[in-house]
């Protein structure tokens, strides 16, 4: 699924949304973003997974990864009333990198 290429500061590993929204990476350079999933959650579900970034789901395995040198794939996850994540869990199953578009 192919929505549309967004500017997003993504954050390397991080544990929860509040490492993603203070971002204390090192590399302050935003990428280009491909969108090729996107996951519709509950806030309840939202939620859960913002506060566990670093926990396998199956929805994210085998996703993300670099498209060429200037873009990369991502899944969009959303929840009603929550800011909209960016993550690319380049191959693995997990948030690798989860940003925010900028």
């Amino acid at each position: 699924m192919q929505i549309e290429t967004i500017r997003v500061r993504f954050t390397r590993k991080p544990c929860s949304l509040d490492e993603v929204l203070l971002n204390g990476d090192p590399d302050p350079t935003a990428s280009q973003v491909m969108v090729e999933k996107l996951v519709a959650l509950s806030t309840a579900e939202y939620d859960e997974f913002a506060e566990n970034l670093l926990v396998d789901r199956d929805w994210l395995k085998g996703l993300g990864g670099w498209l060429n040198k200037d873009e990369r794939n991502s899944v969009m996850v959303t929840a009603p009333d929550r800011t909209t994540l960016y993550v690319d869990p380049s191959g693995s199953a997990y948030g690798r990198y989860v940003g925010v578009a900028v």
